[in-house]
């Protein structure tokens, strides 16, 4: 009996002290840290390169221009981070005649060689850009003329020597486009153009009087001039390469 008593004691003080074990739970891992490696020249925060790569500038001509007959060296260059500034030069060859060109059936005008200027500064909008690439808008002012010689194969055709039939075109224009860049550094432009330009024309033609008194005929030159302001649009369609 004393036995069976000491038994019972025994594992009933074996279970107690194994309750009173604590259970430990083993701690969790903490999380790996991901490290993430930036390129050299680039911020780790941001993420956006410390070097500026965008494009700066570029030189250009119109084809656009070119078959109308001015031939146009066009230079933009970035000023701020979406504004840019952009000059043209340039020679003209009047393939078409200016509005008052002479043509009686005797003497006409030929091509003649005339000079173009073109000033603009241009907006870039884009957030994926900067100036100089993507679509743009700006003010551009003018100035333009057209010269045509004449043919003084007549017999009294030496007094229109030294003389032209002239169109010049001054204005101020709002122009709209947009710039591409290939991988070859190749640059392609698209422009459109509306504003206001004052247009002047010279012309001059051989007058004739009948003398009676001598029986002969007495010829002169008369320059007719001609300004007014009308309208004026452009198109152009450009090509170069920048960097």
């Amino acid at each position: 009996m004393k036995k069976n008593l000491f038994l019972i004691s025994a594992l009933l003080f074996s279970i107690l002290n194994q309750a009173q074990v604590k259970t430990t739970v083993p701690a969790k891992e903490a999380p790996s840290k991901i490290k993430v490696y930036t390129p050299s020249g680039e911020s780790s925060s941001s993420g956006k390169s410390s070097k500026d790569n965008s494009y700066k500038w570029a030189v250009k001509t119109d084809i656009f221009a070119i078959a109308t007959g001015e031939f146009p060296l066009i230079a933009e260059y970035r000023f701020a981070p979406k504004f840019s500034a952009e000059v043209s030069a340039g020679v003209t060859y009047a393939y078409i005649p200016n509005d008052l060109s002479l043509d009686g059936g005797e003497i006409t005008s030929k091509a003649a060689m005339g000079t173009a200027f073109r000033g603009a500064v241009k907006f870039y909008p884009s957030s994926d850009y900067d100036a100089i690439e993507g679509w743009n808008f700006g003010i551009q002012i003018f100035s333009k003329t057209m010269n045509r010689d004449y043919d003084t194969t007549v017999s009294n055709g030496y007094l229109l020597n030294g003389l032209k039939d002239t169109k010049s075109k001054t204005g101020i224009s709002l122009i709209i486009g947009k710039q591409i860049f290939e991988d070859s550094n190749v640059t392609f432009e698209s422009y459109f153009g509306i504003g206001f330009a004052s247009i002047k024309t010279e012309s001059s033609k051989i007058e004739s009087s009948y003398n009676s008194t001598t029986g002969n005929y007495i010829y002169s030159v008369a320059t007719t001039p001609l300004t007014e302001t009308k309208p004026n649009f452009q198109l152009g369609l450009r090509i170069g390469f920048g960097n």
